[in-house]
């Protein structure tokens, strides 16, 4: 079968984008051709971790690294290309006719390239997918699961009135386009079902190299460790509090974000904090993951799915995560870790007992690890996801 994946990036920077190079290369490996259509991203020369012959980047109007310093006439260009980006339509035309896909799957589109990739794939009879990842189809903001119009979480209002004003045309522009609807957890599923959305619920996956090497012992690892976004709805207060509570414990926030000043600053003024900013590396970072006795996840916001999560399972290392969304799902359903009330007192007090535990940190890594080979791996995610694209491939027929 040949699938055509759209994301607004195709890189290291989102969970979505990791995951769509990962879905890439394992369905080439299964014998299908992938095509990419994708926004470039600036924080990479050659656009993103995919090439080929038909890999199609355009020019990204606003990135996060860009977008403050937009002035007038480029905040308006983003604006507009936020509802309608011909280029994007222009290329999806393109790869139609040069690629003749049987397929497009749709992933996270906003504000980069617009609905426009799928209207235009509709509109020549191919059957389209659309992925799940968050609540951009039904909230203003991505992590918002009720549903709200107006986005609280952006912190200029620009960007706030732009989120508000396209999201109903983003979500009716492909609501009817779409063939069928794969959400990465059960919370989304349930979230979007009283939004009026079905979907297909296909656990999401982590695409890892050396996934097969045995995870390390309890006596070779060391530290906790935070990977993500440094902003206030992904705990980051909570983890340096952490750090303050257990001056014993070496704890390591790794990522970029708005946060990043008030990370620095605490790293500077305790020892047992490290703040590496963001690592670009992958296998630095699977490293770091690896060698972590604990990963801690402490998300305000209810996550749809959380891709460190999974990555942290398939080299059995634990996690200690909020009891939010998706996320606290994929931690329950494993038993490859713990899960904790949304309050930094107890998360310390479950960080401080699951770090010297060693009986059971050793069945937590054990769970995880064996969660992650029979219900998180590519080719499990792969099998399924066939199936979805024979039934919208069917339908539309």
């Amino acid at each position: 079968m040949k699938v055509v994946i759209v994301n607004k990036f195709l890189s290291n920077t989102g969970g979505a984008d990791r995951h769509c190079v990962g879905l890439g290369r394992t369905l080439a490996r299964r014998g299908h051709e992938v095509a990419y259509l994708a926004a470039r991203d600036d924080l990479r020369a050659g656009g993103g971790n995919v090439s080929g012959r038909h890999v199609s980047y355009v020019d990204p109007t606003v990135t996060h690294a860009s977008r403050d310093a937009l002035e007038l006439s480029g905040r308006i260009r983003a604006a507009t290309h936020a509802f309608w980006n011909g280029t994007a339509a222009s290329a999806m035309e393109r790869l139609i006719k040069s690629f003749r896909p049987d397929v497009v799957h749709l992933h996270k589109l906003h504000p980069q390239l617009s609905p426009a990739p799928g209207i235009v794939a509709a509109r020549k009879g191919l059957p389209v997918v659309q992925t799940l990842h968050d609540f951009d189809l039904m909230a203003a903001s991505p992590t918002d699961s009720r549903g709200g119009w107006w986005d609280s979480d952006e912190t200029r209002i620009s960007y706030r009135l732009l989120n508000a004003a396209a999201l109903p045309y983003r979500r009716h522009a492909l609501m009817r386009r779409v063939s069928e609807f794969v959400s990465i957890s059960r919370f989304v599923a349930r979230v979007y079902e009283s939004h009026g959305i079905g979907s297909t619920v296909i656990p999401s996956f982590v695409d890892i190299e050396n996934a097969d090497e045995d995870p390390l012992s309890f006596d070779d690892r060391s530290g906790v460790l935070f990977l993500g976004r440094l902003r206030p709805e992904k705990g980051v207060a909570d983890v340096i509090h952490l750090a303050r509570a257990l001056p014993e414990v070496e704890v390591t926030i790794a990522g970029s974000g708005v946060l990043w000043p008030t990370v620095h600053r605490a790293a500077q003024t305790l020892d047992n904090l490290t703040a590496p900013g963001f690592v670009d590396d992958e296998q630095v970072l699977r490293d770091m993951v690896r060698q972590a006795r604990l990963v801690v996840i402490p998300s305000r916001c209810q996550e749809g799915a959380n891709l460190v999560c999974l990555e942290a399972m398939a080299r059995g290392t634990p996690v200690v995560a909020y009891a939010n969304g998706g996320l606290a799902e994929n931690v329950v359903d494993s038993g490859g870790g713990r899960i904790v009330p949304v309050d930094p007192e107890s998360l310390v007090h479950v960080v401080r007992d699951a770090y010297d535990d060693r009986d059971r940190w050793l069945e937590m890594s054990e769970r995880g690890y064996q969660s992650f080979q029979q219900r998180h791996a590519p080719d499990v995610y792969a099998t399924q996801l066939e199936k979805i694209y024979d039934r919208a491939a069917g339908v539309r027929r």
